[in-house]
């Protein structure tokens, strides 16, 4: 009887590699679509073209998708799968211009899963660690290079960005192990928008905005002009809060490999739900999903109210799934925005900011939104959302200039800049009774009473209900910029 192996591999550094476009394309959203998707799918493919390439069932594969896949093979299999991943991570670092490196570990089936798992966590720390210890001759690594050498990708993923959206099939072959054919092949499987594991399938639900007729998806330009105020595009990035403690904490291998296709089938499933709805379906495009993160982009608009709405279905998600687990691993999302200076502005640039921002949000405090250049906690946006639907009735009820939102913006700049700050104590305004001066003498008073209490709601968004120990709330700012960017301000 063959002895079980377990086999888990890793794509490390997609960050680089989806931010590092060519320089002839960093405005074409094609570039960042094609690399987005290939990286979601090659997690998906390789896994099944080495159980193919070897006449092993299906069954074998464990979990796949978001830059991992784990396999249980036979003993016998190992010395083939190993060189089965050394010519496809040989060929993906050419793919990529080494960006993109393709790790792995195996190791037996013996003992406790902890155990099991703490051993393929050393050797895949080996391999990310000292990436030429495998590596039988080194010289060439530090041999000149010109800088047209790692372009075997020049317009490979612009090609697949603008195939993707109307492909129903996947080939590889083992002549190019990384390069995927969005049509048939040597080795091939549909994309299903919904698949099975016993079925010559692979999940892959996309989301696109298309126009009003259907006949292509819309541009950067389209999406902008379709924001309900300033005509501006965005990146939303979200990302499960330690998720990959809540595997580690998984006690047999049967709940790792139900944890990561629980979280995997949860933004392939629920994010795709989501885009369908009426105000998101023309507003907002999918750019990857992986298993505990996901990247969409579309109107700016849409993007604020699709953040809040997807943290909604996540809390009810682990509510129900994840309520017999102790601990909060895995059961917060943070999220951030990243919303474009102009149209022209270069996608793989806004990408890049809104992962930076992600972060530093996740690094502040787990289950946050970073927008609009301040960092709330989830909670809070229906305090932000509150102030920014009164100063936009402000503007387009009663008529009043935008303008009065950028004072009261200024005015918060001024105060926050008189704060005094000190270290493990809570910020107050130095004397508040002037800054709420300030505040109330931006808006002047009316004998409306309809508009005086909405000028009253504002300033207690702004500052609270007490002036006499007053703060300048961060849902405020957040609150400040956005009925900024809804006003046309």
């Amino acid at each position: 009887m063959s002895l079980q192996v377990f086999l888990q591999a890793q794509l490390i550094g997609s960050e680089t590699f989806l931010t590092s476009s060519p320089e002839g394309s960093l405005g074409d959203m094609a570039e960042l679509a094609g690399r987005c998707a290939w990286l979601a799918l090659i997690s998906e493919v390789l896994p099944l073209a080495l159980l193919a390439e070897q006449n092993l069932s299906r069954m074998l594969l464990g979990s796949s998708g978001g830059e991992q896949f784990l396999l249980v093979l036979p003993d016998e299999s190992i010395p083939a799968a190993n060189e089965f991943l050394k010519r496809a991570a040989a060929a993906v670092g050419t793919l990529t211009g080494n960006t993109l490196r393709l790790i792995w570990a195996s190791t037996e089936n013996l003992g406790a899963w902890p155990v099991v798992r703490r051993r393929i966590d050393e050797i895949i720390a080996g391999h990310s660690a000292a990436p030429l210890r495998d590596v039988a001759d080194t010289s060439s690594f530090f041999a000149p290079f010109s800088p047209d050498e790692g372009d075997a990708g020049a317009g490979y993923f612009q090609a697949f960005g603008r195939a993707i959206p109307t492909a129903t099939e996947i080939s590889w072959s083992a002549d190019e192990p990384a390069k995927l054919t969005l049509g048939p092949g040597p080795r091939q499987w549909g994309l299903a928008e919904h698949g099975s594991a016993d079925s010559n399938n692979i999940a892959y639900p996309r989301r696109f905005a298309m126009t009003e007729d259907g006949a292509h998806i819309e541009s950067l330009e389209e999406l902008a002009a379709q924001a309900d105020g300033n005509p501006r595009w965005a990146i939303l990035r979200g990302d499960v809060d330690r998720f990959d403690q809540r595997l580690r904490r998984a006690t047999t291998v049967e709940e790792h490999i139900l944890l990561s296709v629980l979280f995997k089938e949860f933004f392939a499933g629920e994010l795709s739900v989501l885009c369908t709805m009426p105000e998101f379906w023309r507003k907002v495009t999918i750019l990857y999903r992986g298993g505990d993160d996901f990247a969409v982009y579309g109107a700016w608009d849409a993007l604020v109210a699709l953040a809040s709405e997807l943290q909604r279905v996540f809390d009810k998600f682990t509510e129900q799934h994840l309520h017999s687990f102790a601990g909060l691993e895995g059961k917060t999302v943070s999220m951030s925005l990243a919303v474009a200076p102009d149209a022209a502005a270069s996608p793989s640039a806004i990408f890049e900011l809104a992962g930076a921002q992600l972060i530093s949000a996740k690094a502040a405090e787990t289950g946050t939104f970073h927008l609009f250049g301040r960092t709330l906690e989830w909670k809070r946006m229906a305090d932000a959302e509150e102030l920014k639907t009164g100063l936009v009735r402000l503007v387009k009820e009663f008529r009043y200039s935008p303008e009065y939102i950028q004072d009261l913006a200024a005015v918060y700049r001024e105060a926050y800049s008189t704060l005094a700050t000190r270290r493990n104590k809570a910020i107050r305004v130095d004397r508040p009774w002037r800054t709420y001066m300030r505040l109330t003498g931006v808006i002047p008073p009316s004998r409306n009473k309809e508009l005086s209490n909405l000028r009253s709601q504002i300033f207690t968004s702004l500052v609270g209900k007490s002036t006499a120990n007053l703060k300048l709330r961060p849902s405020a700012r957040v609150g400040l910029e956005w009925a900024r960017l809804a006003a046309r301000s």
